[in-house]
């Protein structure tokens, strides 16, 4: 029975959608043009057919005194259709199987009202020839929301040739904006929403770390930070802004962690602070062999350094690279990343694979591109590099020069801290 009854809902909602589409109209005549100016921006809201369930979202939650008001206002309304289905996205859907605006809290109607409302300004989309107006342009805006919520993002308004898109979306607005006494009513086919994403963590100040070191997290979407974790231990930190927070690395690490950060709005993915598996940092003592074609390398250089005393240095050409091989034999399940540091003196890619044995095919590899002029700090999961074909166990680090561009003579790369965590 309640497979048949999902069915007759999915088959229910699918109707109404389909039904509210067909349905679209627009009460307004002379859409864009001075005759509509006969109403405030909140009384064209109220007279089109086609924007009922953003009117009902007003209701609900208590807004109507709030927006009703001579002031001048810029609304960017989702049409029905659009608001039905992002209802129907979000569960908010009847016994019947029909996307209902009554089950939405009261607080999170009110942010999805004033998500879509600028006030104090009147801006149009379409230019009209010969009339000068004040015309909507590409940039971020201050919503009625985050006057409220600081912690909201901005709304993002592209116009181009007048076409209208909001909050990053691909998908362009309809193009009709309704004229009233105090300002416009911008139609969309999308619903905006500014809660931040889940945090995105982009680097991290160090490498390596000791007990009580204080190092930069650097990233996106640091909102309403719950949590900043070095594995399973909390750091104590703090927020410096959206993009940046300074943690205390825990007295309990040792040598490497999974650092994430968490918000109210989600879990970002690992970063990584040093290697279980230190291979090359200031000695060769765990490599049994390395080679090379195409230029020349060498093994303990101290012209560029990203900690320590030593780098390996490589003169480098198109396509040339090198082999490590260790005095180990290591387990593919142990470890999670191979990590490296590398400098470059020209911008370019380079390729990185791991082998049982020595083995160019380049098929295994990871390729990475390359700043220049500064060290690359690279964490690349161990899933990348085709454990399937490497097998259970792995003896080297295979790395080329990949960009295949024509390089200038003497051009070198720099490889420090090569290890797997």
């Amino acid at each position: 029975m309640k497979n048949i009854y999902n069915k007759l809902k999915y088959i229910a909602v699918c109707a109404f959608l389909v039904a509210t589409v067909s349905s679209c109209d627009n009460d307004i005549e002379d859409i864009g043009g001075a005759e509509q100016n006969y109403s405030t921006a909140y009384g064209l809201l109220e007279a089109n057919s086609n924007l009922t369930v953003f009117t009902k979202a007003i209701e609900l939650a208590g807004l109507e005194s709030t927006l009703d008001t001579s002031e001048d206002y810029t609304y960017f309304v989702p049409n029905d259709t659009a608001l039905n289905a992002y209802l129907v996205a979000n569960g908010y859907v009847n016994e019947l199987g029909y996307p209902d605006i009554n089950l939405v809290p009261v607080e999170d109607l009110k942010q999805l009202v004033l998500s879509h409302v600028v006030k104090g300004v009147k801006k149009r989309v379409g230019k009209l020839e010969g009339v000068e107006a004040d015309y909507l342009e590409s940039g971020e805006y201050t919503t009625m929301a985050n006057t409220a919520n600081a912690d909201l993002y901005l709304l993002g308004i592209d116009v181009n040739n007048g076409t209208l898109k909001v909050n990053g979306s691909d998908k362009a607005a309809p193009g009709l904006d309704y004229y009233g006494t105090n300002g416009f009513v911008n139609v969309l086919d999308n619903v905006i929403e500014l809660t931040p994403p889940a945090p995105v963590i982009s680097s991290l100040s160090q490498v390596f770390a000791s007990p009580g070191d204080v190092i930069t997290i650097s990233g996106q979407n640091f909102v309403k930070v719950q949590n900043v974790m070095f594995g399973s231990t909390a750091a104590t930190f703090t927020v410096v802004s959206k993009t940046e927070i300074q943690a205390t690395v825990p007295a309990d690490f040792e040598s490497s962690a999974l650092v994430t950060v968490e918000t109210e709005f989600g879990t970002s993915a690992p970063s990584t602070i040093g290697v279980k598996y230190l291979l090359y940092a200031d000695d060769t003592s765990k490599i049994s062999y390395q080679w090379d074609w195409g230029g020349s390398y060498e093994m303990l250089n101290t012209e560029q350094v990203s900690r320590g005393t030593y780098s390996i240095k490589k003169v480098t050409g198109a396509w040339s690279g090198f082999y490590i091989g260790f005095k180990e034999t290591l387990n593919t399940a142990d470890y999670q990343f191979l990590k490296m540091s590398v400098y470059a003196t020209e911008s370019t890619k380079i390729l990185v694979s791991i082998h049982s044995k020595a083995n160019e095919n380049d098929e295994f590899g990871v390729t990475i591109q390359l700043v220049a002029g500064q060290w690359n700090n690279i964490s690349i999961p161990m899933s990348d590099l085709k454990l399937n074909q490497v097998g259970a166990t792995f003896n080297n680090v295979f790395i080329k020069e990949y960009s295949g561009i024509s390089l200038t003579p003497g051009n070198t790369i720099y490889y420090d801290d090569i290890g797997f965590l």
